[in-house]
């Protein structure tokens, strides 16, 4: 599911359900636990709501699997080691 407002993204960072995808044209793909603290508030307007989602992508899967298989080539966050 493709996040596309402040809401939706607040309610999947406060739920700490499934993994969040960020798509990115100028990195890879990463994979991040809904609780990661690298889920900025900030970074997701930037992206989703300045930008409209031109320079890449937030997406929300139920597992991390349900997201590998989406997404084959993404490597997995430094931070949260999703």
């Amino acid at each position: 599911m493709k996040l596309q407002t402040l809401k939706e993204f607040n309610s999947i960072i406060s739920n700490q359900k499934g993994v969040i995808v960020i798509t990115d044209v100028a990195n890879p793909t990463r994979i991040h636990l809904s609780s990661c603290t690298r889920l900025k508030e900030d970074y997701f307007f930037e992206k989703m709501i300045e930008n409209n989602g031109k320079y890449g992508l937030y997406l929300w899967y139920e597992s991390i699997e349900l997201a590998k298989q989406s997404h084959p080539d993404s490597v997995n966050c430094k931070f949260c080691n999703a």
